[in-house]
């Protein structure tokens, strides 16, 4: 089998886990890093197989010998990076957010469609064990009927001032409403609060979809507990899910019992995915671009009803 030759932009938290994953997969060489933060370069030359490190980005999508580039730089940059890279030629997987404007997200899907590359975002729960068997028993209808998720999404941060917590953890409450039901929701409101700086650090985000099923999400950066959690509650059974630890509980009649969930790694089977999805034209990509910029103008539609105190329809025209 070929190299899946591959370059990384980003290499810091998060990236350096993808370098990571990336150097522990068969067949995969990473062929150039690039980081404006020498540490964080240097780190990854030290610890996983880097051959090549720049500053530039551009310097790294000059290399013909890389086919696919993955983008985890700070969320302003996503556009610009990815715009570059597909135009270079490279498939990209990019971390959500796709972009922080969902005409730029169009405009680069359309860029990716015209140029036969795949564009993948890195909505991470697509992935996960516990919310794939969530999917599969919900549209078993397992639970009956089902009319209300709740999500609650919430740890401590430091302050931010240059991103809100709508745009760092909505995309995952959308992107896992639609996962789950294989539907968006039709209306949008939501309110929200800016507690030590200027930015939205607290939200609570209602969703109406059009069979009447209602989603919830509370996410904060204010609350010392982490939680990534998400309940579905149905006419029949209701299912308590710890995302994070893939754990299931299910509620029955006055009973309670764990489902059992083989744990994976998610990061590496997104990237399997990703490498699949490049090298077979069969593979439909699970966490595509249409589905990363379709959450992004849900989360617009957030950030609108927040600051008009309405709510704002985001059925599909």
């Amino acid at each position: 089998m070929a190299k899946f030759n591959v370059g990384v932009v980003g290499t810091g938290y998060w990236g350096r886990k993808i370098v990571d994953e990336l150097s522990n997969i068969q067949n995969v060489s990473i062929e150039a890093i690039s980081d404006l933060n020498d540490e964080n370069m240097k780190f990854c030359v030290e610890r996983f197989k880097v051959k090549r490190t720049f500053k530039d980005f551009h310097e790294l999508l000059a290399m013909p010998e890389i086919k696919a580039v993955i983008v985890a730089t700070s969320n302003e940059t996503h556009y610009q990076i990815c715009k570059e890279a597909l135009d270079a030629g490279k498939h990209v997987l990019v971390e959500k957010p796709m972009t922080l404007d969902s005409k730029k997200g169009w405009e680069l899907v359309r860029l990716a469609e015209k140029k036969n590359l795949v564009l993948s975002v890195g909505h991470i729960f697509r992935f996960n064990n516990a919310i794939a068997e969530v999917k599969r028993l919900v549209k078993q209808r397992f639970l009956g009927k089902m009319f209300l998720m709740e999500f609650n999404w919430t740890n401590l941060e430091k302050p931010f001032t240059d991103r809100d917590v709508v745009f760092d953890l909505a995309p995952h409450m959308f992107d896992m409403m639609n996962f789950i039901t294989d539907a968006w929701p039709v209306e949008i409101s939501a309110v929200g609060a800016s507690h030590r700086t200027n930015v939205l650090e607290t939200a609570y985000i209602h969703a109406k979809f059009s069979d009447g099923l209602l989603a919830d999400a509370m996410l904060s950066w204010v609350i010392p507990k982490k939680t990534r959690q998400l309940s579905l509650i149905g006419e029949s059974r209701s299912m308590f899910v710890d995302a994070v630890g893939q754990e299931i509980t299910v509620f029955e009649s006055g009973y309670t019992y764990k489902l059992g969930v083989d744990r994976n790694n998610t990061i590496r089977d997104e990237l399997l995915h990703f490498i699949d999805s490049v090298g077979n034209p069969l593979v439909e990509t699970r966490n595509s671009g249409t589905v990363g910029v379709r959450t992004i103008e849900l989360i617009e539609a957030a950030k609108k009803s927040i600051a008009e105190k309405a709510s704002v329809d985001v059925s599909i025209k």
